[in-house]
Parts: C-alpha cells; structure tokens; sequence
C-alpha cells in the first residue's frame, strides 16, 4: 500500500480558532485542536520510518471527519441564519489553504534543482500542476507503479488529501445548498445514502484497483460526510462540545473508547492492511465518537488539551506541508538511509518550521484585515498560474538535464524504457503494441516492471527487423496463482485474477504470435521463500539498501484453498504459470536481474554536487546476487519443461567484465536506470540474448 500522506487542509477551525469561531457562532473545542495533534503526529512518524507507527497513516481518516463536521456546521450555521456564501466559502479554504501550501511549493523548487534527477524532475513538475488544481490524487493514482519515483521519496506525495478534500467541497456546499429547502432530515438521509455508498464503493474496489480506493474521492467521501453527517444531527449543541445528559462514568467510557478506535490502528495497522475500505471505519468512528464526548472535562479531553499537544494541534497543518518535502530530499540528497536519529531531526524540524510557517504565513491570511478578498483570489490566480507554468517547464524539458555537462549527462540521465503504462483494452488486460508500426505482433512481452524496464529495447529490435509485438499485463499478481499481500485475497479478487490470466493465455495463443518473453523481478515476486530470500528490498551489504520497494509478502493458495506464503504453494502456482505459457508457444524466462542496492544515477549525481567527477566503476558482488536469487532460480529451473527457455543476465553482467563482481557501471558506461531496472544500455543486450533464444529451439 502506498504511503498515506495527511489531509491537514481538514483544519478549519486552526491556530486562530477563536476569532473563526466566533465569526461563524460557534464555540472554539480545543479539544479538536488535540485531536489533530492526535492524528498528525503518527503520520509523520510512518513517514518518517518509525515502525512502531506503521498504522500512522490513520491520521488522514481523523482529519477527514473533522474537516466534515467543522464546515459543515458552519455551512449549516450560516443557511440557519440566512448568510451563506459561496463566494465567502471558497474565500475562507484559499485563506486556510493556499498561503502555506504555496510557500512550502516554492520552498522545494532550489532543493528540487540541486538534488533531483530529471525523471524526479519530470515527476515533481506534474506534482507542481496537479497540486496547483487540487488535482494530485487523481496524478498519484495513475502514477503510481512502473518506474514511478519511490514513494517516500516524492515531496509533494501529502498533497494527495487536499485534492480529495476540494473536490469534495465543490460538490459538497453546493448540494447543501439546493437540498437545503428540503429540510434537514431529508438532507441528511440524502448524505448518509452516498456515504454508505462510498463506503461500499471503498471495500468493493480494494479487491479491484487497491490504489483508486485510497486516492480517489468517492472512496474517501463517506470519510468526510461521517463529520458532516454528525453536525447535521447533532446541531449546535455537538459543535459546541455539549454531550448530552450522560452520566460522567458513560462519557468517560466513550472518550476511552473514542481514543482507543484511533490509537489501536496506529500500532496495530502496516503498509500491508488493505486499506481504506472497513478497516478505516475504526478510526472514523473513534473521530465521531471524540467530537461528542471528549470535553476538556474528561481525562481524555484533559489529555489532549494540554499545552504542548494544543501547540502541535495548532500548528499541524503548516507541519504537515513541510514533514514529507523535508523527508523525501533528506533521503535523496544522501546514497544511503537517513538513520533513525537523522529521520528524528527531521522530524524535529519539520516540527520548528511548522511552527514559523504558522506564525508568519498561515495566520497573516487568515483574516481580512491586511489581505482583501480581491487580493486574496487575484494572489491565488496569479501563484496558481506561476506553479502550474513551472511545472510544465520542468516537464517539456525532460526534467532540465542541461543542468549538467554533456559528456557525464548520460550516467544522470541514461536513456532508458520509453514506455511506463500500457492502456486498458479491457477490465482485465493491458496492453501495448510494440516495433513496427502497422504489422501485427508476433512476440508478447509479459512481467512486472521488469518487463517495462526492458520493453523499449525489444520495441527497437523489432522494428529493426521489421517485426512487432505486444506488451501485456493485468491488474493481478504478475506470476498467475498468485497474490500481493497488500490486496484482499477475497473470492472476488480470485475469480477476477483467474479470469484475466484466462484472458491472458487466450491472448498468448492467437495463431500470429509466435513467442513470449517474461521477465519478473522474482525476489521481489516470490518473497517470502523460508528463509532463502533474506528481504524484499536488496541490501547489497555494502551499504547500499534499496528504499523503494513496497512491503508485501506473496501468497498462493496451498491444497485446502488456504492462502499462505510456503514455498511449495508458490512453486506450484509458478510452475503452472510458465507451464501454461510454454504449452501455447515458445517461451523465454528472464533470471533474476542483478539488483544493486544504490541508485547509480544519483551516486553520480551525488559526485557531481560535491564537485567531483562520477565514479570510474560502480558494481556489487557476485556472491551476494548467488546467495540472494538462489531459491528463485532454482524454483525457475525446478524441471524442464518443454518449450521453455532460459537467459542468463547474471552472465552477460557478473564476473565478465570484473571476477567476482556484477558490473553497473564502468568505462563512462552505465547499465542501469535505477537499483534494479536496466537502461537501454543493459536492456538491449538482456533482449538480444532473450530473442537469439526465441529463434532457436531449446
């Protein structure tokens, strides 16, 4: 699962919530002040790699029911009496959100130049246009995958909430509006309809596209309309913090409660929880239950009202904003991982400049005593139309790889695979046509990223010779029988896997295609095998640890349709994979391709910074990618199987140019695009090997 990053804009009663208060007849709750302390501070301790926080991310949820239920109260309040304004409306969010956003925007633009590598580059310029238009959910979702930039290092990742909160609230106050003259019971049974509904949408789409269900906004409304719904029925005495005629003893009950729904899944959750769906009901409601019944009177509410977690709570959102820029270029201006005590400082300071940000940007803007509504949404345009022009500047020039000398561009740069996404031709295949164009596709290219890694060199080979082909994937597990622990192994998402690898295989056997190649990262596909893969990410023990690859165990069903992550399950499912490809044509398998353990471009980018030249050799040893793939390859090469061959790239790369050493980079030569995915370098000669098989019988 994706990192979560923090929808902090929920904020809107913030730093100054006195003053906003009492503009809108409402009465200011510390109490929620802590409740975001609450939920921020996990959050940027996920980000910042502190398992003991792996469920962290269950802050977004806690802010999304606030946000719901504070403006929706003052939506409410201000129908009520007869005020509301659109215009006022979204002049309030731009006065809340944009400064702090805009500034820490600006802020990453010199980090970004010094320190990124132009597809990072590229990635950040569309980052810029997507947040610019509250759009970078929807960016995040469809990015998310094939030689997507790592996660934790992506600046503007924690974006992601407030597209889906503005999405929200341009439907959301308009909606109020119209079915305002309905009344409010039959608004809010209109709202509790679409928020059962998101919710439903939410776990039914986990066991389809696991990624549109966390970023996309109608999986995450019924989050928001949970606050907006409590507002509604509770008026003016839940926004006021008034909890009913309960006895002490009851309230206390549910404060404990409320805290506990939070709290647990903070610790009790990881990166691998399928995630939203039902498993963000607990923290959803825990939020629910805390804004009726924790008061500054209860011990809960003594709790969270004390001044150090009001000062957090205060300053959260500008926090917030600067944590994951400070954590992403922390580890990308350094080859290895931040240490724990590095991650702390950061923390730290993520923490001090939240606390400046708040003082000197947020609360200036928040009244209209120095910034006029005209100045406001002019300032807004003008900025929004500046960031959106910068990032399409950095996105038409390929990432600004001029920042460098010509004759060391290409160990920053290396030319590597053109293609990163294939279209959907249908709800379960994926597929590209590659070589010549016009002529039908006689080799399909299946696999992971891997496979993608290597596509753009088999295109050129292809149209070289005059031929064609196709690359091909679907929306399951790469090696069919198997799945991603991070998914639902539900029996919906089995029957659907099953019927795309049917699909698949129907694909394969049209009577024009006349070969397949596969190519899989299998460590990172076949993990856990026992104790023969030691991690899903490479450590290449010379102190190069990959950072970017998901958590995840791979499961297959064993013989009483149990799911499990034994070898011999695995081995099945694998045998029967390659088995049912070689059945229908010949069949090349790729082995396991060297992993390294460093980004190599950013070691040079690295050198470069500090003023030196790029490294002269950059490699890994040989026994470490022995001892790391023996178990893959020997479960690839279990037993023959007819029509079925094999390319060695630990050939063409290990002990060849160096004994004892699988080469990356030498001579001014480098066969990599990252720690794992070859360049067009590389890939050409792994695909030159790959179809010299193909021709020749086994």
């Amino acid at each position: 699962m994706m990192a979560p990053a923090i929808g902090s804009s929920a904020q809107t009663a913030g730093s100054q919530p006195q003053a906003a208060a009492k503009n809108q007849g409402m009465v200011h709750r510390p109490e929620i002040d802590g409740l975001r302390a609450l939920a921020v501070l996990p959050v940027i301790l996920f980000h910042a790699g502190f398992s003991l926080f792996g469920g962290g991310y269950v802050g977004v949820d806690v802010f999304f029911v606030i946000s719901g239920f504070l403006i929706t109260s003052i939506i409410v309040n201000e129908h009520r009496a007869g005020t509301f304004s659109i215009v006022r409306f979204y002049e309030r969010r731009a006065r809340r959100i944009l400064p702090a956003l805009f500034f820490v925007m600006a802020a990453c633009l010199p980090a970004a130049w010094l320190w990124l590598l132009p597809h990072e580059a590229v990635a950040i310029g569309k980052s810029l246009i997507s947040v610019s238009v509250f759009l970078s959910n929807v960016l995040f979702w469809r990015t998310s995958g094939y030689f997507d930039l790592a996660a934790e290092e992506k600046p503007l990742l924690h974006t992601w909430s407030l597209g889906v909160e503005e999405q929200f609230y341009i439907v959301f106050p308009l909606l109020v509006a119209l079915c305002w003259r309905f009344g409010v019971r039959r608004l809010a049974a209109l709202l509790l309809g679409l928020a059962g509904a998101s919710l439903l949408a939410s776990q039914w789409e986990l066991d389809r596209s696991p990624l549109a269900s966390f970023f996309l906004a109608p999986f995450r409304a019924w989050e928001l309309l949970a606050g907006a719904l409590l507002a509604l029925a509770g008026g003016q005495r839940w926004a006021d913090g008034h909890s009913g005629s309960l006895p002490v003893w009851a309230r206390e009950a549910l404060g404990l409660l409320a805290l506990g729904l939070i709290v647990v899944p903070v610790f009790g959750y990881n990166a691998s929880t399928p995630f939203p769906g039902l498993h963000a009901l607990p923290p959803v409601l825990g939020t629910v239950l805390a804004l009726v019944y924790i008061t500054p009177s209860t011990a809960v509410g003594r709790l969270l009202t004390l001044r150090p977690v009001l000062w957090l709570g205060m300053i959260s959102y500008s926090a917030y904003l600067w944590h994951q820029p400070l954590l992403a270029f922390a580890r990308l201006a350094q080859a290895q991982m931040p240490s724990a005590a590095a991650s702390a400082g950061v923390v730290v300071l993520s923490l001090l400049l939240g606390h400046l940000s708040w003082r000197y940007v947020e609360a200036p803007f928040r009244t209209g005593s120095r910034w006029s509504r005209r100045a406001i949404f002019v300032g807004s345009a003008v900025l929004t139309l500046a960031f959106i022009g910068i990032g399409a500047a950095m996105v038409a020039s390929h990432g600004l790889p001029q920042r460098w000398p010509a004759e060391v561009r290409s160990l920053i740069d290396p030319p590597k695979s053109r293609i990163e996404g294939c279209p959907a031709v249908d709800q379960w295949l994926h597929v590209c046509h590659i070589g010549q164009a016009g002529r039908t596709g006689q080799i399909v290219l299946l696999g992971d990223s891997h496979a993608y890694a290597i596509a753009s060199a088999l295109d050129e080979r292809l149209a070289q010779a005059g031929q064609a082909g196709y690359l091909v994937h679907t929306s399951c597990h790469p090696i069919a029988g198997i799945f991603d622990s991070r998914e639902p192994t539900t029996p919906a998402r089995i029957a659907y896997c099953a019927e795309a690898q049917r699909r698949l295989l129907a694909f394969v056997g049209q009577p024009e295609i006349s070969g397949v190649l596969v190519a899989i990262r299998w460590t990172a596909r076949l993990y856990p095998l026992g104790n023969e893969i030691d991690a899903p990410a490479f450590d290449n023990h010379e102190g190069g640890i990959e950072r970017d690859l998901p958590s995840r165990r791979n499961l297959a069903l064993d013989a009483n349709g149990k799911m499990t992550d034994a070898g011999p399950a695995k081995a099945q499912a694998l045998a029967a994979y390659l088995s049912s490809l070689a059945a229908l044509k010949p069949t090349v398998v790729l082995d396991p391709v060297p992993e390294v353990g460093w980004m190599p471009p950013r070691l040079n980018l690295q050198a470069m910074v500090a003023g030196g030249a790029p490294p002269e050799l950059i490699s890994t040893a040989w026994s470490r990618y022995q001892h790391r793939n023996a178990a893959a390859i020997g479960m690839l090469h279990a037993a023959p199987i007819p029509q079925l061959q094999h390319s060695r790239p630990q050939a063409l790369f290990c002990n060849a140019r160096l004994t004892g050493r699988c080469v990356v980079q030498t001579q001014g030569e480098l066969y990599y695009a990252d720690d794992d995915h070859l360049s067009m370098l590389g890939a050409r000669m792994v695909v030159d090997d790959m179809l010299s098989r193909i021709e020749t019988p086994p």
